[in-house]
């Protein structure tokens, strides 16, 4: 074990919740779970496996939450675990000496979100600082997609990359209260500061995610020219938009918005499904099967394989027809 307190915070996660503490209970000392309002058996299956749990009452502010939580924690070190994630305690082990230098006071690992949508399945990747030290000045910061990377480095410490690695399985569902939840406090955050493309961003997500695409369109169409999100959301902005063109026919909006090369893998194999696409519909069939046969496509994991085994039978039929 390690001089490490996992700390989650969480409302009706009895589905999940065990894996989740399966992963981290064999290298941390310290299991704080909040419980923000559960109706279900979370509370008690937390306590089975040792967690401390303690209850906070919700207002709709994720920082606070977690904030709340981190006053229980006796080590040295924080890890924060969401409960339908789940640890990989190797890649833990494998990186924990970086904890050793005095300079550093946060770790990101990598996250990745696996999401089923009925047959579909593709995965998702970013990175986050979910480690960092138990110190007085560190706390979350904003009421959703909270953040702790600013307060580790004003309090004078330096955040470094690892290869710790979380899988997330959140997504393997709409959950339409989570995302009535997000919506709601992206709005009021919006409310108070128009101009927050970080929240205007997320709130296009949550509506592209459940199909409300006039709304998702016309957040989306605003933050083209973000000068505050960094250059992979924009290339995601743009690929919601030609996502969203292709759905209403306007192929001509697809190439517009999908006219660039990404050098993330996963995202360039996305913007060349919806590409590829585009022209198949189009029944431009020798100018699609040349994307269908890249194998950037083969390699991303936010591209359904199924959709491109199913676009080469069709061209194939109609080669054959022809």
């Amino acid at each position: 074990m390690y001089e490490l307190t996992a700390i989650l915070i969480v409302k009706n996660g009895e589905e999940h919740i065990a894996n989740a503490l399966e992963s981290v209970l064999p290298v941390v000392k310290q299991i704080v779970v909040v419980d923000t309002g559960s109706a279900d058996r979370t509370p008690i299956i937390a306590s089975r496996f040792g967690a401390e749990v303690h209850f906070f009452e919700w207002e709709n502010d994720f920082s606070k939450a977690r904030n709340y939580g981190l006053q229980f924690a006796r080590y040295p070190w924080i890890l924060v675990l969401d409960h339908d994630e789940v640890l990989n305690q190797k890649t833990l082990i494998d990186n924990f000496h970086l904890t050793n230098q005095p300079n550093v006071g946060g770790l990101r690992v990598k996250i990745t979100n696996h999401i089923k949508r009925g047959d579909s399945y593709t995965k998702t990747h970013h990175t986050y600082t979910r480690i960092f030290r138990n110190h007085p000045q560190i706390r979350f910061e904003g009421p959703i997609h909270e953040q702790i990377a600013q307060s580790i480095l004003d309090a004078g410490f330096e955040i470094v990359e690892t290869d710790i690695q979380i899988d997330h399985y959140g997504y393997s569902s709409i959950n339409i209260d989570k995302v009535s939840r997000n919506r709601k406090i992206l709005e009021k955050v919006l409310e108070e500061n128009p101009d927050d493309d970080w929240a205007l961003f997320n709130l296009a997500e949550s509506e592209f995610s459940i199909g409300n695409i006039d709304k998702a369109q016309s957040l989306y169409e605003r933050l083209v020219g973000s000068f505050q999100l960094n250059p992979e959301q924009i290339e995601m902005v743009r690929i919601r938009l030609g996502q969203i063109a292709l759905k209403r026919d306007e192929f001509r909006k697809v190439y517009h918005y999908c006219d660039f090369t990404s050098e993330d893998k996963h995202r360039e194999g996305l913007r060349l499904l919806v590409w590829g696409t585009a022209l198949l519909m189009e029944h431009r069939f020798d100018e699609a099967k040349k994307i269908f046969d890249k194998p950037e496509l083969q390699i991303s994991d936010m591209v359904d394989k199924n959709q491109i085994k199913n676009a080469l039978e069709v061209i194939s039929l109609v080669s054959q027809k022809f």
